[in-house]
């Protein structure tokens, strides 16, 4: 799990998209959904429901949440 991928997952969970995370983070969306979907490959677990144009944390994503928060505020501190 890398410190980028975490940041990227925030940013949609913030942005409640990946076009928002994208925007956010002046990347492509594309570069948004494969680290994502690498993230989710590397847990074995989804991290957003993916329901029309937005998308919403699972259960696993909430679990996430804190975590992922922690490492990326530990990392800038670094």
């Amino acid at each position: 799990m890398e410190v980028q991928q975490l940041r990227y997952f925030l940013a949609v969970s913030e942005n409640r998209s990946v076009s928002g995370a994208a925007s956010a983070l002046n990347v492509t969306q594309s570069t948004i959904s494969q680290a994502v979907q690498a993230l989710e490959r590397e847990l074995g677990a989804a991290l957003f429901y993916r329901a029309g144009p937005g998308m919403a944390l699972t259960s696993a994503g909430h679990a996430l949440l804190g975590p992922a928060r922690r490492i990326v505020r530990e990392a800038a501190e670094a």
